[in-house]
């Protein structure tokens, strides 16, 4: 049975708060915890290490979400990711979906919610 120990999360928001809230729940949670502040940093994260799932802002600057998300499907098609918007994203829940994220959050955001779909999208039984 896999716990959530046995997963790496990959934690991506240019909100220096919102990003060690985020992380400090889910490392909580059992989970080990990367940061990126951007898109880009994020991309190079998932290159040079084993993600097991991203969680990602959507406006940023260095790298935006859309872009960041492309990429990762693109490269890592496995590796699930999990979108915050907000309410003046320009990007709509559908073109989200369609470019490949497993769900998609409204900030603010209920952090058990997130954590529910985060663990679902790895495999582990709530």
């Amino acid at each position: 049975m896999k716990l959530p120990k046995d997963f790496t999360l990959l934690i991506v928001d240019d909100e220096d708060d919102l990003r060690e809230i985020v992380g400090f729940h889910f490392q909580k949670a059992g989970f080990n915890v990367l940061t990126a502040s951007g898109g880009n940093e994020a991309f190079d994260l998932v290159q040079n290490n084993k993600i097991d799932l991203v969680l990602s802002d959507i406006q940023m600057p260095n790298g935006s979400g859309i872009e960041m998300l492309e990429k990762i499907k693109a490269k890592f098609p496995g590796v699930p990711v999990v979108m915050f918007v907000t309410g003046y994203s320009s990007a709509s829940e559908k073109k989200i979906y369609e470019k490949g994220a497993v769900a998609i959050f409204s900030k603010p955001f209920n952090k058990d919610a997130v954590l529910q779909a985060v663990m679902k999208a790895v495999g582990i039984a709530a």
